[in-house]
């Protein structure tokens, strides 16, 4: 509920911040108003059902609306979906530690039993307070051992990792991350870990969501291949 006092200025702005965080959570909802398959008027109706705003405040909300950049769903360059390269490896697993001392240290000795050249897997991400380590599920047991005494605070296994080898240029492309985290989010993919080596992304996510996955992905060369259509009309 809103609360009393408010101006008609600050009730814009918490009204504003309502329906941003209601997109981020509904990704659908702005696509679908971007390509015209839902009209202004039925947008605000929703907005207001949804507790974005009050039923006194549709024409307000209305405004909002009509005073908010879409955008046209289009990327900057679209030639980085068209020629992105995609590698799948399943049989992941990611182990989270607590940032100790000594831990970095038994890392190095772990760096020298991987041997990336023939395909094995080793990703280590140095947080502030955690560390986190993607390996081969097979080498889990040494991986443990070589660690001793320090132990995983989290364990997720059943992993795919998804690498998105974007052409160079990609680097300085804005809206690629986005436009790919929204996509998988439409389809109800749960993205467990994402890194980045530019122009590679690294998604890691469950081997029960990678049909989905694959699916975002051709769909998103094939709209790079497309023409450009032009935003639907809005009313």
């Amino acid at each position: 509920m809103y609360a009393r006092g408010f101006s008609y200025g600050s009730t814009m702005s918490q009204m504003e911040l309502a329906l941003e965080a209601l997109l981020n959570r509904r990704p659908e909802i702005e696509k679908c108003y971007r390509e015209g398959l839902i009209n202004r008027r039925a947008l605000a109706r929703f907005l207001i059902d949804s507790g974005v705003a009050r039923p006194d405040q549709f024409d307000a909300v209305v405004a909002l609306l009509r005073r908010r950049d879409f955008g046209t769903g289009e990327l900057e360059d679209r030639e980085a979906f068209r020629e992105v390269r995609l590698g799948l490896k399943d049989r992941i697993l990611i182990l989270d530690f607590e940032r100790e001392k000594g831990l970095l240290g038994r890392i190095e000795r772990l760096l020298a039993q991987v041997d990336v050249g023939r395909g094995e897997t080793l990703k280590i991400v140095v947080g502030s307070a955690t560390v986190k380590l993607v390996v081969d599920a097979r080498k889990e047991g040494s991986v443990r051992h070589l660690l001793e005494p320090h132990r995983p605070q989290a364990r997720l296994d059943e992993i795919t990792e998804v690498s998105l080898l974007f052409p160079e240029p990609a680097r300085d492309t804005r809206g690629i991350l986005s436009w790919v985290t929204r996509e998988l989010a439409l389809r109800d993919v749960l993205i467990r870990e994402l890194l980045t080596a530019s122009p590679e992304l690294l998604l890691y996510v469950g081997n029960d969501d990678v049909p989905s996955v694959l699916a975002v992905v051709r769909g998103l060369q094939a709209a790079a291949a497309a023409p450009v259509r032009p935003p639907g009309r809005r009313r």
